[in-house]
Order: C-alpha cells, then structure tokens, then sequence
C-alpha cells in the first residue's frame, strides 16, 4: 500500500483503525513534503472505539487532516475529532 501512495499521487488517502495504516500514512505525508503535491489525510477510528481513541488514533490524530469518530462522546473529548453519527 505505502508504494501504491508514491505510484499513484493521489488527492486523498481514507485509512481506519490498525496499526498497519501508519506506514501509509507516513508515506502520504513524505510524498506530500517531498513533491508539494497536497494530500488530505482522512483517519476513521474503529466504531468499537466509544470511550478512549485507540493506539493508532493517539498517533494519527496529530498528523491527519481529518479525524472521524462514531460517537459523541469522543468528538467531545478530542477537539480535532468530528462526529458525523454512527457511519455503518
């Protein structure tokens, strides 16, 4: 996945909760420093997240352009977070 980032330059790059998405993220935001080309980031944290973000959320939430809950109470605790209502 990390070298379909640098093959394909795309506009946006939408990643949910594993671990393994940090290495795409990471690769977004290099080819993002390295060429100008803008990337919106978007991280949807696990809908099994209610109360506390998960590992890769705590990580991410500094870094990514959007950060997207499904539950109020999270978007209340993490000012960056958005809540748009259960999404599945």
């Amino acid at each position: 996945a990390t070298r379909m980032v640098f093959q394909e330059t795309p506009d946006m790059v939408l990643v949910n909760g594993p671990g393994t998405c940090v290495p795409v993220v990471a690769a977004a935001l290099i080819l993002e420093l390295v060429t100008g080309h803008y990337l919106c980031v978007v991280f949807v944290e696990s809908v099994c997240r209610a109360e506390t973000l998960s590992v890769t959320g705590k990580l991410l939430l500094a870094v990514v352009d959007r950060f997207v809950v499904h539950w109020k109470q999270l978007a209340e605790k993490y000012q960056k977070a958005e809540y748009f209502g259960v999404l599945c």
